[in-house]
C-alpha cells in the first residue's frame, strides 16, 4: 500500500504527480500542496479557464469550460484495463463450463457480448461519477486499483465465476482547492456517488424491458441457450448493488454518510432485485 509523501496517509489509489513523480493523497496531489520541486513547470502559462460560481443551499455548483472535461491518456488506459478485467471476470463462469468448449465460437461470442455489456454498465457507471463531479466543479479522474483488479480476477477464478469483486478502480474526486477554496459537502459527494449505481439500474431496466417485449413477441435472442439481455440485467444489477455496499471506497459508504434514509430506500430494493434476477433469470 502506498503512502502520501506529505502526510503519510495510506492511499489505495494514490495520485502520482506528473511533474515530480511523487506519490500523494488526493489533498496533496496539486504541485503547490506538496511543494513540488518542479512547480515552475506546473505553473507554466496555459489556456485560461473560466469558472462561474453559484450556490444552491450548501451544494457548490460551477459552470466549466469544455477544455477541463478532457480525459488524459492515463485515465483512458486505466478505464480500458479495468473494463477488460471485469469482462474476463464476468465471463469466467462460462470459461469454467466445459460444455462451452465444444463450441469455441459460441464461447468467444459470449465473451465479446460480456465485454460489450460491461462496456455500457461499468463505463457508464464510472463516467457518470466523473462528469457529475465535474459539473460540481470537482477534480475527477478514474484510477486503476491494481489490488482490486487482481482480487476481481482471483475471486471470479476461485468461485468459477459465481462471485465477482467488481472494484478494479474508482473515480477519484476532490474539490479544486487551488481554484475555489471549498471542500465538497456530504450531500454533493453523496449525489456524485449515487449516480453511478443509478446508471446501472437504468441499464438493467432497459435491458429487462427489451427482454420482456421479445419474450412476449416470442422472438428468440439466444446463442446456444445464452440470452445476452438476461445477462445484461444481472450484470448491471450486480454492479449497482455491489457498489452500494457501505464499505471502503465503494459508493455506498459516501451515500450512507450523506443520508441513511436515501441509502436504505435505494439499496434494499436494489439488492432484492439483484437476488431475484440471479434466481429467476437464466442468461
Amino acid at each position: 500500500m502506498d503512502h502520501c509523501a506529505v502526510c503519510g496517509a495510506e492511499e489505495f489509489i494514490p495520485y502520482v504527480c506528473r511533474y515530480c513523480g511523487g506519490v500523494h493523497c488526493v489533498y496533496h496531489r496539486l504541485p503547490e500542496n506538496h511543494e513540488c520541486p518542479n512547480i515552475a513547470q506546473a505553473r507554466a502559462p496555459r489556456q485560461s479557464v473560466q469558472l462561474e460560481r453559484r450556490r444552491t443551499g450548501t451544494t457548490l455548483k460551477l459552470i466549466r469550460s469544455p477544455k477541463m472535461r478532457l480525459m488524459p491518456g492515463r485515465e483512458l488506459i486505466a478505464l480500458g484495463v479495468a473494463w477488460i478485467v471485469l469482462g474476463v471476470s464476468f465471463s469466467m463462469r462460462y470459461m469454467f463450463d466445459r460444455t462451452w468448449w465444444s463450441t469455441p465460437t459460441a464461447l468467444g461470442e459470449i465473451i465479446l457480448l460480456t465485454l460489450l455489456i460491461i462496456g455500457t454498465g461499468f463505463l457508464g457507471h464510472e463516467l457518470a461519477h466523473k462528469f457529475v463531479a465535474q459539473k460540481y466543479g470537482a477534480w475527477a479522474e478514474f484510477k486503476l486499483w491494481t489490488v482490486g483488479a487482481i482480487m476481481s480476477l482471483v475471486f471470479s477464478a476461485v468461485s468459477a465465476g459465481t462471485f465477482v469483486f467488481a472494484a478494479p478502480g474508482a473515480v477519484y474526486i476532490a474539490s479544486r482547492s487551488s481554484y475555489i477554496g471549498d471542500v465538497m459537502d456530504r450531500k454533493t459527494n453523496g449525489i456524485i456517488s449515487i449516480v453511478g449505481p443509478l446508471i446501472n439500474v437504468a441499464a438493467a431496466a432497459l435491458s429487462g424491458l427489451v427482454y420482456i417485449i421479445l419474450q412476449a413477441a416470442n422472438i428468440g435472442m439466444t446463442i446456444n441457450g445464452f440470452n445476452p439481455l438476461a445477462w445484461a440485467v444481472q450484470i448491471n444489477l450486480w454492479l449497482g448493488a455491489f457498489n452500494m455496499i457501505p464499505f471502503f471506497i465503494l459508493d455506498g459508504q459516501k451515500v450512507l454518510t450523506w443520508s441513511k434514509l436515501i441509502w436504505t430506500l435505494f439499496t434494499i430494493p436494489l439488492w432484492t432485485a439483484t437476488a431475484l434476477a440471479i434466481v429467476f433469470l437464466r442468461p
